[in-house]
């Protein structure tokens, strides 16, 4: 695995966390001690660190007590990372909650997506379309936020370790005609491409199920043993951690990809539907 790879980074950051928790300080103890701003310390922690210096690196595993040979591998993966600038921060002021940054991270992703077509699978004129609709009034903010919605599709689905997508679609997703037919028949075309991908597996949950759950969301894994679930409502989404509430949502994706339409049957829906929108 690539030192600058986002499992890397992931695990630097894991494992910081860890030592400080093991070495019984407090956010505030470490930045204290170490003279930072405690802001500094909880953007580590939550890997929204830009430029994270090898010398911070081997600050916080001297103040943790860490071996040598621990320092010296996060120091290495530190040194690594600084070479890869996320694509979000290129975007910060539209980029949105920590969402982004734990995506850029995740291995494995699962969705179930109601309504919209998921995010990671949008086409660019999807993305414009979606983005004109009235929500994001001002023009130069709407383009930040289209432009920021491409390069995060462009930046995950064509990196070199690509994370494992399993995205379970409600069937109402693909029915509403965003941006009309032409612009829907494009998105259709761009998913039946992408479910070609060895990492990516798309399923539509028909209508006639009656499975539709109250909304979408997402289960992002991080790495083998770290998880993390997100629910896309407003004002800044709903992250959760918990084991039971992890548990539940597995479970119900679970039944979700039983009831969906097999990979292939999946296949020759979308393309009925893009074909019947050819046309009108």
């Amino acid at each position: 695995m690539a030192q600058g790879s986002p499992v890397r980074r992931h695990y630097l950051v894991s494992q910081l966390k860890r030592l400080r928790t093991q070495a019984k300080l407090s956010q505030e103890q470490v930045a204290n001690e170490l003279g930072w701003d405690t802001s500094k310390l909880y953007r580590i922690e939550n890997g929204r660190f830009v430029r994270l210096t090898t010398e911070a690196v081997a600050a916080l595993c001297r103040l943790y007590g860490a071996s040598d040979a621990l320092r010296e591998e996060l120091v290495e993966i530190a040194k690594a990372a600084r070479k890869q600038k996320p694509w979000w921060f290129q975007h910060e002021d539209v980029a949105g909650n920590a969402f982004y940054s734990l995506e850029n991270e995740a291995t494995k992703i699962q969705q179930y997506a109601m309504g919209v077509v998921p995010g990671l699978l949008q086409h660019p004129h999807y993305i414009e379309a979606l983005m004109s609709r009235g929500i994001v009034t001002d023009p130069e903010e709407r383009q930040k936020r289209i432009a920021a919605r491409i390069e995060r599709c462009e930046t995950l689905l064509n990196r070199e370790y690509a994370p494992r997508i399993w995205a379970v679609i409600d069937e109402s997703a693909l029915r509403c005609l965003v941006g009309g037919p032409q612009v829907m028949g494009t998105q259709l075309r761009h998913l039946l491409e992408l479910n070609k991908r060895p990492n990516i597996d798309i399923q539509v949950l028909l209508l006639s199920k009656g499975m539709a759950q109250p909304c979408g969301y997402t289960l992002l894994h991080l790495g083998d043993a770290d998880r993390v679930g997100y629910i896309d409502v407003l004002p800044s989404g709903h992250f959760f951690e918990g084991g039971n509430e992890l548990a539940d949502h597995e479970h119900r994706f679970e039944h979700l990809q039983a009831a969906a339409l097999p990979l292939d049957d999946t296949q020759d829906f979308i393309c009925h539907l893009a074909g019947e929108l050819e046309k009108t």
